[in-house]
């Protein structure tokens, strides 16, 4: 797949956050936009909705030719969230909502390998970039910054130690009531870490010009404090001074 996202006389106005899973993406960016009162998509959500499709649909999840296709026939809609979702956003597949079901254990132990296919990124990434050209938008991932839209404004690489992110999790997990420990969550992260770093497409990594923000010894607290400063330090002061 290129890395040519959408370009224009002046970079984009977005700020791309990416990161492995539990690294604080989504808290930190839903911050971010709060503050700048931007838009904010977690991207994640895409996959998964699209891995809870297959489930339903009985298609393997070892059969790559089979999840692109899927991919690339359903119709994919993306609205802003329900009043008082946890969501980032709202997203149906084929008509049907499929928001209440992202969290689910059989989708979370299955969205790393549906979206590592090329396919499906090839797809999914068309949608974000489509997204992304509103402007003005917050976006979450993990390769905004590589290859969704290699010229945001920002660009944000969060990180933290395996064990950390492993916690963080299981109490995310557990408080959602799934029935997981940490070794457990730490094992599935460590699996699902080596399919994002290792996929052909889209891996995992750090876009170039990207300012690095490891959240191990941070509270959320503290890493959406030290978010914020690294976008007023990059964003253009007009930007800035005209957030509510």
């Amino acid at each position: 797949m290129s890395n040519d996202g959408p370009r224009s006389d002046e970079r984009l106005l977005v700020i791309a956050v990416d990161g492995p899973v539990a690294s604080g993406k989504t808290v930190v960016g839903r911050a971010i936009a709060t503050r700048l009162g931007w838009a904010m998509l977690d991207t994640g959500i895409m996959y998964r909705a699209l891995t809870r499709t297959a489930l339903e649909r009985a298609t393997p999840l070892d059969d790559p030719k089979r999840l692109t296709d899927l991919a690339q026939s359903v119709e994919l809609r993306v609205e802003p969230p329900q009043p008082g979702s946890a969501e980032t956003a709202a997203i149906y597949i084929d008509g049907a909502d499929a928001t209440p079901h992202l969290r689910e254990k059989r989708v979370e132990v299955s969205v790393s390998a549906v979206a590592a296919v090329p396919g499906v990124r090839e797809r999914m990434v068309a949608a974000q970039r489509e997204i992304v050209r509103r402007g003005r938008m917050v976006m979450v991932g993990r390769d905004i910054g590589t290859v969704v839209a290699p010229d945001a404004l920002v660009k944000i690489y969060l990180d933290a130690s395996p064990e950390v992110r492993a916690k963080r999790r299981a109490a995310e997990m557990r408080a959602g009531g799934l029935d997981v420990s940490d070794r457990e969550v730490l094992e599935d992260l460590h699996s699902r870490d080596a399919l994002d770093a290792g996929r052909a497409t889209s891996p995992l990594r750090a876009a170039l010009g990207a300012a690095h923000l490891d959240t191990s010894d941070l509270d959320l607290e503290g890493a959406v404090a030290a978010a914020i400063r690294i976008v007023e330090r990059r964003l253009p002061l007009e930007i800035t001074e005209c957030a509510p």
